[in-house]
């Protein structure tokens, strides 16, 4: 199952990922708006990844289940560069677009 939840979050993060840039593209959302979207979401990927990882944990296997932790936190982490990484990108084009205007 923790599978199926890895793969759907990285559907969702590379859906993300091309609606951002697509709507760049048109000009109705900056790549810096997008980047501050996804840096807000990701103690939400947090919180939800941390639950649905213990929720579908097997219990029966003696664990503490403290994984489930670690993992959400990642995929936290994770969401967290890649809207840093949206931000920078949205930065540099604007620096760069304000110089060349000048």
């Amino acid at each position: 199952m923790a599978n199926l939840i890895l793969a759907f979050f990285l559907v969702v993060l590379i859906s993300l990922n091309v609606l951002f840039f697509s709507l760049s593209k048109k000009e109705k959302l900056g790549l810096m708006v997008s980047g501050l979207i996804l840096i807000m979401l990701s103690p939400l990927v947090n919180f939800t990844m941390k639950a649905l990882f213990l929720f579908f944990y097997d219990w029966s296997s003696g664990g503490t289940g403290e994984g489930a932790g670690y993992g959400g936190a990642i995929l936290a982490l994770l969401t967290f560069v890649n809207g840093l990484l949206l931000l920078l990108i949205g930065f540099n084009r604007w620096f760069f677009a304000v110089i060349k205007k000048n």
